[in-house]
């Protein structure tokens, strides 16, 4: 899950540090899952490149000056290993006087060579804290789990969603975890088409509040 920092959103502008391009995919499916946004949603628009600059800038303040589509928040996440200084003055810029209802992450190796103005407006956020290590734990211990254990963590989730204990968003990301961890190597015995099938459709419905939570891990504990 991502830090109470980060989930509060009291910030428009945040800087991961430790982060960088191959950690975009992470955050964004966690964000997602944490704010219930729509896989297809163009208010969340993530980029991973290995250096942002004042072209990239300029098409990222068009996007920010647009209203949401969906009509609530807008998210803009980047990963690079360099941002230019043309591209950081844009950033000042616009974090002077940010839009309304948007919110950006910088996901970069170090905070360090952003220019001091643009470093004092972002909260910077060390990468640790979304490692995801606890989320790829749970996911491998259900998929090498029984059914009976696949049931029983089933119906501790649901309960702890009841007693609001767990948020909507905290129980999609481990959804998440569990189809991210069956694409990655070793998940299954052999190439299971079925089962990344009933996966990919159960991340779909964690992110609609009317589904019921307890029978989509139910369905996964079955059937897996």
């Amino acid at each position: 899950m991502l830090p109470e920092e980060i989930t509060a959103l009291n910030h428009h502008a945040y800087c991961i540090e430790g982060g960088g391009p191959l950690t975009v995919q992470e955050f964004t499916e966690k964000l997602r899952a944490t704010r219930c946004i729509a896989r297809e949603s163009p208010d969340c628009i993530a980029l991973s490149v290995p250096s942002f600059g004042i072209d990239d800038a300029h098409e990222m303040r068009r996007w920010a000056a647009n209203k949401p589509v969906d009509g609530g928040k807008k998210f803009f996440i980047l990963g690079a290993d360099t941002i230019t200084p043309d591209a950081q003055n844009a950033f000042l810029k616009i974090f002077e006087e940010p839009p309304p209802d948007t919110h950006f992450f910088l996901l970069v190796k170090s905070a360090d060579f952003l220019i001091p103005t643009l470093r004092s407006r972002v909260e910077v956020v060390f990468g640790e804290k979304i490692s995801g290590t606890e989320d790829v734990k749970d996911a491998r211990d259900f998929l090498a789990s029984s059914v009976e254990k696949r049931l029983a963590r089933a119906e501790k989730i649901a309960k702890a969603l009841k007693d609001e204990k767990m948020t909507r968003g905290e129980a999609a990301a481990f959804v998440s975890a569990l189809l991210s961890k069956a694409r990655g190597n070793g998940a299954f015995p052999r190439v299971n088409a079925v089962a990344l099938e009933n996966l990919m459709r159960a991340e779909q419905y964690a992110h609609d509040r009317s589904a019921s939570f307890k029978i989509i891990l139910e369905h996964l504990a079955v059937v897996l």
